[in-house]
């Protein structure tokens, strides 16, 4: 499973009245520069649209820099594909392995009539390992690749860094 999303829309913020005497927690999912509106979801799943006025000066700079990044969240498309190189197999009198690199080819595509410039992909990816014998444990591997521009209404598609899928398989003692 695979999950985008950009930075900011993790990011939580406490939102001041103008005059600094109400505050709420949100994040900014929307913002409209020519309405100068923005729409917060509260900490309780609600959103609410507001004229950026009803914020305090610092909280109406906060969203201005926030609009660059829910504007390319809502023009960028993301598709995840997963891709396998060739395996490559050791064998030894008693054990054989086989390491298959493996990743993500991540596609961005621009569905808007805009240029979208620097775009950087941060990605991590799970995957067990050691889990022969069990259940093993969980590894991540991160990361990022940055695009310059993506033009209007095209496409870019990266690899993510190889990740080795290792098997493991031993001769059973007795030798029969």
């Amino acid at each position: 499973m695979a999950v985008c999303l950009p930075a900011m829309a993790l990011e939580k913020h406490v939102f001041k009245s103008a005059d600094k005497t109400k505050s709420f927690e949100g994040v900014v999912t929307d913002y409209d520069a020519k309405r100068e509106t923005v729409t917060i979801r509260k900490t309780r799943g609600r959103s609410s649209t507001m004229k950026l006025a009803l914020l305090c000066e610092e909280d109406v700079t906060y969203v201005k820099e926030q609009g660059p990044a829910i504007a390319a969240a809502k023009a960028i498309q993301v598709d995840f594909d997963l891709w396998k190189d060739k395996p490559e197999t050791n064998k030894t009198k008693s054990e054989r392995t086989v390491t298959t690199p493996a990743g993500y080819e991540i596609e961005l595509r621009n569905m808007v009539k805009k240029d979208i410039s620097d775009i950087e992909v941060r990605y991590t990816i799970f995957h067990r390992k050691d889990a022969e014998n069990g259940p093993g444990s969980i590894k991540q591997s991160k990361g990022s690749f940055y695009i310059s521009t993506l033009f209007a209404n095209s496409d870019d598609t990266n690899r993510t860094d190889p990740v080795d899928l290792v098997r493991y398989s031993r001769q059973k003692a007795g030798g029969g």
